[in-house]
């Protein structure tokens, strides 16, 4: 098992996240750089979300972010129970694609999500099968197909 870090997200990582934002497989799932920053520049402010960059011996290669799932406003997730964490993520850094990363450290932060919530969940676009398979490696199950508020159809899958 690797040793991953998390530190809190803060301003001076913005320009680290734009520069994953303007990679193409980052790009495929997260367009507009620009709106990006600006989203989690307002999420910055609110204490129900939490946002992290993750580490593997403290060299950045990931973004993750958990949330209050029925708070959240978000329309796929209201059915689940009071209290679950929602989380979204992705890895950054080309380099750390394919190796076992992205499921090594989706699993080490469902244990810490799990200290203090019942319940983890995550929607991922239907159509994004490779983050649907790692979160399936992470533990997750499908538990239904859900519309997202602009309409895009989610994959929700919760974390026992």
């Amino acid at each position: 098992m690797r040793n991953y870090d998390f530190r809190l997200l803060t301003k001076d990582d913005l320009s680290l996240l734009r520069r994953w934002f303007n990679t193409a497989h980052v790009r495929a799932w997260w367009p507009d750089a620009d709106r990006q920053i600006a989203h989690i520049t307002d999420d910055m402010k609110n204490p129900n979300i939490n946002m992290h960059i993750v580490g593997l011996s403290h060299i950045p290669f990931a973004f993750v972010s958990d949330f209050d799932a029925g708070t959240s406003g978000r329309t796929e997730f209201t059915d689940l129970p009071v209290g679950t964490r929602a989380m979204e993520t992705f890895v950054g850094d080309a380099d750390f694609l394919g190796p076992g990363h992205a499921t090594g450290f989706i699993e080490a932060w469902v244990r810490k999500l799990r200290l203090k919530s019942t319940l983890v969940a995550v929607g991922p676009n239907t159509t994004d099968t490779r983050a649907i398979a790692i979160y399936r490696q992470a533990g997750f199950h499908n538990r239904r197909l859900a519309p997202t508020r602009d309409g895009k159809l989610v994959q929700v899958m919760t974390h026992l």
